[in-house]
């Protein structure tokens, strides 16, 4: 009986976890009030909670606002492409579902229904990757883009994994819109244990490319020619 008063027991170590999450999920729609601050906060939240799955010692508040100052000069610009990717995405399938709801299976919808897909795979895939990417790694904005579109298509397991961890946050959305509050944190804590897998391997494949007095030149190279070419020039504190 005495072990469920040791702050040690696994109960409140879980409930501490839970805890965190609630607060970075708070952190990041703060942070995202100002629209084009999406990024900064994402790429803090990516940061926070890899830290936390790499069991790295982590201050929740305090690394979430280094992290999100850190990258909020070069996270402005790609957070207003995204964001217009987005609201290009909605209109989309407000188009396909006006045009449902008319009866028009025929004619545009034939081919705007794939194309739209194939671009929300896209757009869902580059908003995880690029803020992920710029949580852990030192690069330029263009080859962060150029990494995570490779990245997207290299890793298709991953990239898979990433799009059900979304739709399952929705559904939970759906049955218990309260979720809606900690739906943040939760994708990314899901999607974030086979990034950093993912991550782990380019950086261990660099460290091993450095032991051997092999050149690195970019990060964006060595995810595109293979796993064991890879540039990573990671954060210094990771």
């Amino acid at each position: 009986m005495s072990g469920i008063f040791n702050l040690d027991a696994p109960i409140w170590v879980f409930m501490g976890e839970v805890a965190d999450l609630i607060i970075l999920a708070l952190l990041w729609w703060c942070c995202c009030l100002g629209i084009v601050t999406v990024g900064a906060s994402t790429t803090a939240l990516y940061y926070v909670i890899g830290k936390k799955i790499r069991r790295e010692q982590t201050y929740v508040a305090k690394d979430f606002f280094k992290s999100f100052k850190e990258n909020f000069r070069q996270s402005v610009p790609l957070s207003i492409v995204v964001i217009i990717a987005f609201i290009s995405l909605t209109l989309y399938i407000s188009f396909i579902i006006g045009g449902l709801y008319l009866g028009e299976t025929d004619g545009y919808l034939k081919y705007m229904i794939p194309l739209t897909i194939l671009f929300a795979f896209e757009v869902l895939n580059f908003h995880t990757y690029s803020w992920a990417l710029l949580s852990r790694f030192e690069m330029s904005t263009r080859g962060l883009v150029r990494t995570a579109f490779i990245m997207i298509h290299k890793h298709l397991l991953t990239t898979v994994w990433n799009l059900v961890v979304m739709a399952a946050m929705v559904l939970c959305i759906i049955k218990f819109p309260l979720a809606l509050v900690v739906a943040p944190s939760g994708i990314v804590w899901g999607q974030s244990f086979m990034l950093q897998s993912v991550f782990t391997k380019y950086i261990e494949a660099a460290h091993e490319a450095t032991m051997g007095q092999e050149e690195i030149e970019t990060v964006e190279e060595i995810a595109s020619t293979g796993e064991e070419e890879i540039d990573l020039e990671y954060k210094k504190e990771q």
